[in-house]
């Protein structure tokens, strides 16, 4: 993205969350600033989901601090969207009306609920697709419009984990592109969640390294933006000892 600014929206500050008097993740620390893109890389299974559900407020740690523009949110739900891997629709409810369920939760009226959401869809490429149900949509549409939907509930901070880990190889590469023409439009600030190193280095403007048992950043490592334009520059022999160097770490 290369939009960012200085201002952290977001700091995870020495956090430890255990399970069964065993620790899953120790003492972590990491931050996102206001429209960066910021990927969590780790193998699966190494706590990136217990991490990010202690950040949305889903679970407390032992130890740490979450903060939000400074504010202490620690085990508070409600301050940041999350988007699972899967798309999570009402097969009873069509686009605009999946879109609209954040802002229900809220208490905004279903007519003004409805305009906010409608006025976004040309933004998401879904324009066409508003009265439309899941049952009628691709894969990658279903993504789509769970991406609108995290976005009315929180427009400053998306936690996404793993978004396109149920795609096929064709769709995940065109929705990777499709999540960056996005966010170029709306300027999010984006913590994001994968095992896949491309993945990773093609969206990030830093990506931090977790692995361990308990897991813990190994690493935090900035993309040189100005060398990857398409995925195929991520092949190149340019780019080739970052990749190298997160396997290693790895």
């Amino acid at each position: 993205m290369n939009i960012y600014h200085n201002k952290k929206v977001l700091k995870v500050e020495k956090v430890t969350k255990e399970y069964n008097h065993k620790n899953i993740i120790e003492d972590i620390d990491i931050y996102l600033n206001q429209g960066e893109f910021v990927t969590i890389l780790g193998p699966s299974g190494c706590g990136k989901s217990t991490l990010f559900n202690v950040i949305a407020g889903l679970l407390k740690p032992e130890q740490g601090k979450v903060w939000v523009n400074e504010n202490d949110v620690t085990g508070k739900t409600g301050i940041v969207s999350y988007m699972y891997q899967k798309d999570l629709l009402l097969p009873w409810r069509n686009v605009i009306d999946n879109g609209i369920l954040p802002l229900e939760i809220k208490g905004m009226k279903k007519d003004q609920a409805r305009q906010m959401v409608m006025d976004m869809l040309p933004i998401f490429e879904l324009a066409e697709d508003g009265e439309k149900y899941p049952d009628q949509l691709s894969g990658g549409m279903k993504q789509r419009v769970s991406l609108l939907r995290t976005y009315m509930f929180s427009k400053e901070i998306m936690l996404l984990d793993e978004p396109f880990g149920g795609l096929d190889a064709i769709t995940r590469l065109k929705m990777q592109t499709y999540l960056l023409d996005i966010l170029k439009k709306i300027k999010g600030s984006v913590l994001f969640i994968t095992h896949d190193i491309d993945e990773a280095i093609f969206l990030s403007d830093r990506i931090y390294v977790i692995t361990g048992a308990p897991a813990h950043i190994v690493e935090e490592l900035q993309i040189p933006r100005k060398q990857i334009s398409s995925q195929e520059d991520i092949l190149s022999g340019e780019l080739s000892p970052l990749r190298n160097q997160i396997l290693k770490l790895l």
